[in-house]
């Protein structure tokens, strides 16, 4: 806090703030010292939105599954 909030299941989110406009960028941490960003958006309510959460367990999922092969 304020720029970096844990938000569920190892889903990370960075605020960044340009002018009036409030960018994130959701992230996961990987063992070996990495950070996969997953993806990125204009928040445009209080809440981050679930379908914005989804996408990134998605990748996160999807990440993690081909690095075990």
């Amino acid at each position: 806090m304020p720029y970096s909030e844990h938000l569920v299941g190892g889903i990370f989110e960075l605020r960044i703030k340009s002018g009036s406009d409030i960018s994130r960028v959701l992230y996961f941490f990987v063992i070996g010292r990495k950070i996969v960003l997953t993806n990125g958006f204009i928040k445009k309510t209080a809440k981050t939105p679930k379908s914005e959460i989804e996408t990134a367990q998605k990748y996160r999922g999807e990440y993690l599954s081909r690095e075990a092969k």
